[in-house]
């Protein structure tokens, strides 16, 4: 089954698997973007709060090409295996920074994410594999099943995106450098002007 029904194809709202197909897709690019959102905004704090500190960039040039005639769900594992890598590579720098490793939960969020896409590859794969033999069978029930799959792995996909925000948030915080104490009083009024500064993510549990 085709991953896209031309719009004014009814079977494209009135099947079950298809319609969440769409939500998890959304959702999926959703928290692609705010990941190199927040990737972006880390690379420029980690710029201003450490200038004086160099480290070497680690490039990835094996990253993977939009396939000919691509689908939203080719362009999507192109781009979460594109940016993965890019947090990857910042998290690299980050450990260099701080000069310790990183929480062994950070690495946790950042290996479940790409095995989730490595999953969805798999998947949009196998439906490819499938089409010409749905084709000539008119296996429906075959093809929901694909679909299904594809569902399952998407929504895990936008999860372990969500949970890699948070370790990437998480990691920040750890490299940072902490304020000097000063007296007291210093030490209350930098305090309370903590509590008023936003943080620079929001909108997502920090809980990994």
């Amino acid at each position: 089954m085709p991953l896209m029904y031309p719009v004014n194809d009814p079977r494209r709202y009135s099947r079950g698997p298809v319609i969440q197909l769409y939500v998890y897709l959304d959702e999926c690019y959703e928290q692609w973007r705010l990941l190199e959102k927040e990737r972006k905004r880390t690379e420029a704090i980690l710029t201003k709060k450490l200038a004086g500190k160099r480290t070497a960039a680690v490039t990835n040039t094996n990253l993977p090409k939009t396939p000919p005639n691509p689908t939203r769900v080719d362009h999507l594992i192109v781009n979460q295996m594109r940016e993965q890598a890019r947090v990857a590579s910042l998290l690299d720098r980050m450990e260099c920074l701080h000069n310790t490793p990183l929480h062994i939960n950070i690495h946790t969020a950042l290996n479940r994410n790409h095995m989730a896409i490595c999953i969805t590859q798999a998947r949009r794969k196998e439906e490819i594999a499938n089409m010409s033999k749905h084709q000539r069978q008119r296996a429906h029930f075959t093809e929901d099943r694909d679909t299904l799959l594809l569902v399952i792995a998407l929504k895990d996909l936008a999860a372990t995106t969500r949970k890699l925000r948070t370790a990437l948030w998480c990691a920040l915080q750890m490299t940072l450098p902490k304020p000097v104490k000063g007296q007291d009083h210093h030490v209350n009024k930098e305090a309370t002007g903590a509590e008023r500064c936003p943080s620079p993510f929001e909108g997502y549990s920090f809980k990994l």
